[in-house]
């Protein structure tokens, strides 16, 4: 099956991924001193021009999925294949091979993996009206990526308010883009890019846990959160002639975020609006340069170093500012504690990712049958060891799911689960 060389693959990505020489970081470091004009302006010409999308559009809470639907590069309905939006985050923003296949991965909780194509809807799940023509061969209907809490989307986004404190997590909410623009205000140059954006993810934990009493942030949830809040830096700067090494645009990350102005200097966010500045200039296009784990991982360790309690794992037990952590020492039988996660070079990270993703995907999929079920066994035998085993000091063979019940929002978003 598709999905079987797909994980085969990843895997084989990940794995090469550690195996990259010392030298190769300043190697990526040159590539970013040379400016490319052919290679990173984006093509803005049809039929990639901008059309905002349309009522019967789907639109979810990743800004970067909707500017791809909005330009084209995935179907512009927002229901596309696995494979397709995996290779229009490379070719555009140049999210590396392994970053976008991860994403994509966990993406596959808003998609039908009953369906050879692998459909995902990036917002709102279809109806069954709707679905003719838009992937064939379609069987069922993705669920969408709105319907997929604490499995995509979590809690402390950026700039999307938490499921259970708003009943909405994919409208944009202006009071906490607005934040994130004040920083990179002060200071677009990308070298404090990281810093700032882990400073927004840090305020916005803080939030949660002093306003959300179903706020959980698990493994799984601290590791997305991480992930996504780093694209902004990494993906959404403008590596142009004057700033090859990239540089943090507020006009950029507000017609990303599908942002604007009113007369009065009010902040307000139209559905639909997300859109690639007019002039955009993307990383370059050399693998190294790539945003990919060698990159990501060292700016995850970064984040963790800078501000610890973006390394949060646990949750409030019903009441705003009960936060309890989550023993993951415990929870792995001995296998990572967070201090092994901070370890230099970030192996250990990509190991406990992978593991955790292995052990857990076929409990939070939810509602899964015999067909399924099948699937997902000869896809622990295809990836049992080649990474694990290959490169990873320790195994992590279980995890102790019913700690997880202690929390309220991890409860209240599993009786919701779904797979179709």
């Amino acid at each position: 099956m598709r999905v079987l060389f797909l994980l085969a693959a990843g895997n084989t990505l990940l794995a090469s991924a550690f195996y990259i020489p010392s030298t190769d970081a300043a190697a990526r470091r040159d590539l970013f001193s040379t400016f490319d004009e052919a290679d990173q302006r984006f093509p803005i010409s049809p039929p990639h021009q901008f059309i905002k999308a349309g009522p019967n559009d789907h639109r979810g809470p990743c800004p970067g999925l909707n500017s791809l639907a909005n330009h084209g590069f995935i179907s512009r309905s927002g229901v596309d294949s696995f494979f397709n939006i995996v290779a229009a985050s490379n070719q555009v923003y140049r999210m590396g091979i392994a970053a976008s296949t991860f994403a994509g991965v966990l993406g596959l909780f808003g998609g039908n993996l009953l369906d050879p194509t692998l459909p995902i809807s990036i917002g709102e799940p279809p109806s069954n009206a709707g679905l003719a023509g838009l992937l064939p061969g379609l069987l069922a209907p993705p669920s969408g990526l709105t319907n997929t809490h604490n499995q995509f989307e979590c809690d402390a986004s950026l700039t999307r308010c938490d499921l259970y404190l708003c009943n909405d997590a994919h409208t944009l909410q202006p009071q906490y883009l607005e934040p994130l623009l004040d920083l990179y205000a002060a200071d677009p140059s990308i070298a404090n890019s990281v810093a700032l954006v882990s400073q927004q993810h840090a305020n916005r934990i803080n939030d949660s846990i002093a306003k959300n009493g179903l706020f959980f942030f698990g493994p799984v949830q601290m590791v997305v959160g991480a992930f996504t809040a780093l694209q902004v830096p990494s993906l959404f700067a403008n590596y142009s002639a004057e700033h090859p090494e990239g540089f943090m645009s507020v006009e950029g990350l507000m017609s990303i975020y599908g942002a604007s102005r009113a007369s009065d200097g009010t902040l307000t966010w139209s559905r639909g609006s997300e859109r690639i500045p007019d002039v955009y200039y993307r990383r370059p296009g050399a693998l190294l340069a790539q945003w990919d784990l060698p990159i990501l991982l060292p700016q995850v360790l970064e984040m963790w170093l800078l501000f610890p309690e973006t390394l949060s794992i646990g949750g409030n037990l019903g009441e705003p500012n009960t936060f309890v952590p989550l023993d993951l020492g415990a929870f792995t039988h001995g296998a990572y504690s967070l201090d092994d996660l901070r370890q230099p070079g970030g192996l250990n990270l990509i190991c406990f990712i992978y593991q955790l993703v292995q052990i857990l995907l076929p409990d939070l999929l939810g509602n899964v049958n015999d067909l399924l079920a099948s699937v997902l066994t000869d896809l622990g035998q295809v990836t049992d060891g080649v990474l694990g085993s290959f490169i990873c000091p320790r195994s992590m063979g279980a995890v102790d799911l019913t700690m997880l019940n202690q929390y309220p929002g991890w409860v209240k978003s599993q009786k919701k689960k779904t797979l179709l």
